[in-house]
């Protein structure tokens, strides 16, 4: 192999002189080579730098005039104990200790100021390889240009040697065209005034109103994510962003405001991508907080689901501003906006006039739960999850989903309705079957569910209760068992909304 990318590198080089940086990098992913040859240089079982960096030497031996590097980065993770040559230089990720909060002010500080100490005093090239965006959903706004500037600082303070900032790749991420030309000026000057530079962007960009507009709610929220102390990874799903910057209010004000501007720009791409990001903001929003006010739906007097007029408008919107806007997905793993769209339509065409009697009723879990994953009111909030398992879905995966609920809360039911989601890449799986059971395990009623090929989907299984003339009859204490899938190896279960209608 090292004969390989050597000649390949000398090649380059010579087709073009400007080619002189080269990254090596292992594959992404956690696994280390541990065979004699890595072992003898240094490699552990979590630690592959000693064979990298024994790489990175002989290229770097190889091809004085060049400069080569590598990245602290999963299984790069300790300097190795021979000496780097001096063209070697590394870039070190802030995957672990990006949260939407300047690194200065984090928990993070002190291990990352001696982690760039320690590889400056190892390598002549230190890099920081930062993020900008929320993989998980590029229309996050993710508004991080004052907490980027304050890491700037920090960053030049600690004498690193230049910033790569990673942002949506080949995809939109909403207002990015703002966000590359601030971060360029801060690249150059990590002194600027943000808030000016954002006026001057957007005034020079839309009509006075338009940019007024823009100004005003961008400054806004930048501020926001700047002051709030709340962590926001870049995975994250909406209800994390909402309780770090997103207020529904003033984002709700700001999205009916900008919508009066859509008839005079219907032809201006750039208006019509920031257009697509609001709307799947607002649904997201609206998707998240279930009934109510900012909800997608209202609750009756007589428990029954209400969906919203407006939902049907804003999915019409989507699909129309998204294909105007030539805007095909929305995050790192290409979900399509337009299966988003349809899993919308096909969700709210089941819950409309559905009963809830189970909404925000109380219950208590008797099994154990995921770390992440204590929050049981997600089970019957009114919220729905759809494909991307980090929003709105319960995850179960050291233990069953075992319920204790009091007949006397849902009193008016006929069966329970369970939504699942299946997504084999997370080894996250369909139940293998439902129980009832009365306080003393004996069981009620009981339904098994085939294995299902599905690679990812959601999907409806319903269990219906006992009635009069069933020999077991449901007590006033009932317990309600959902089992993981038998499938072998390793496999959570993911439940959303449980509803007794």
């Amino acid at each position: 192999m090292f004969k390989y990318v050597n000649e390949k590198v000398k090649l380059t080089y010579q087709s073009d002189n400007a080619l002189n940086k080269y990254m090596i990098l292992p594959n992404d992913n956690s696994i280390v080579c541990t065979c004699s040859t890595c072992k003898a240089v240094g490699n552990s079982t979590t630690d592959a730098a000693p064979a990298v960096f024994t790489f990175l030497n002989k290229l770097a031996k190889d091809n004085k005039q060049l400069l080569f590097f590598t990245t602290a980065y999963i299984t790069v993770k300790e300097i190795p104990k021979f000496n780097a040559e001096s063209n070697t230089g590394i870039f070190y990720s802030t995957i672990a200790i990006q949260k939407g909060i300047p690194i200065k002010d984090s928990e993070y500080f002190k291990k990352f100021e001696n982690d760039i100490k320690r590889w400056r005093a190892y390598v002549n090239n230190v890099y920081i390889w930062d993020y900008t965006v929320n993989f998980d959903n590029y229309f996050d706004i993710y508004p991080t240009i004052k907490v980027t500037q304050s890491n700037l600082k920090l960053y030049q303070k600690l004498g690193v040697n230049g910033v790569f900032l990673h942002g949506s790749e080949y995809n939109y991420s909403t207002f990015q065209d703002l966000k590359a030309t601030l971060f360029a000026k801060l690249l150059w000057d990590p002194n600027i005034d943000v808030d000016t530079e954002i006026n001057v962007y957007f005034h020079h960009r839309f009509s006075k109103k338009l940019a007024d507009i823009l100004t005003n709610y961008y400054t806004f929220i930048d501020n926001s994510f700047f002051t709030s102390n709340k962590e926001l990874s870049i995975y994250s799903g909406i209800h994390q962003t909402v309780r770090k910057y997103l207020d529904p209010k003033v984002f709700f004000d700001f999205s009916t405001e900008f919508d009066t501007h859509t008839q005079a720009n219907k032809f201006d791409k750039e208006y019509l991508k920031i257009a697509t990001a609001i709307t799947f903001l607002k649904l997201e929003i609206m998707r998240d907080y279930g009934f109510g006010i900012y909800g997608f739906a209202i609750l009756n007097s007589d428990s029954e689901i209400i969906i919203k007029d407006e939902v049907g408008l804003l999915l019409d919107k989507l699909a129309d501003y998204s294909r105007s806007a030539d805007l095909k997905t929305y995050n790192e793993v290409k979900y399509k906006i337009e299966d988003y769209i349809n899993s919308w339509r096909k969700t709210i065409y089941k819950y409309h006039k559905r009963k809830h009697y189970f909404y925000k009723k109380p219950f208590e879990v008797l099994s154990k739960l995921d770390e992440d994953y204590t929050d049981i009111t997600v089970l019957n909030d009114g919220a729905f999850g759809l494909n991307d398992y980090i929003t709105n879905w319960h995850i179960s995966s050291i233990d069953n989903l075992v319920l204790k609920i009091d007949k006397k809360e849902i009193s008016k039911s006929t069966k329970i309705t369970f939504s699942f989601l299946q997504d084999t890449k997370h080894a996250i799986y369909y139940p293998s079957a439902i129980e009832i059971f009365n306080t003393d395990y004996k069981l009620i009623k009981k339904i098994r569910l085939k294995l299902d090929a599905i690679n990812l989907d959601t999907k409806e299984v319903s269990i219906l209760l006992p009635e009069a003339y069933d020999n077991n009859q449901l007590p006033d204490i009932f317990i309600v068992k959902v089992s993981k899938s038998t499938i072998v190896g390793k496999n959570a279960l993911a439940c959303d909304e449980i509803i007794f209608n």
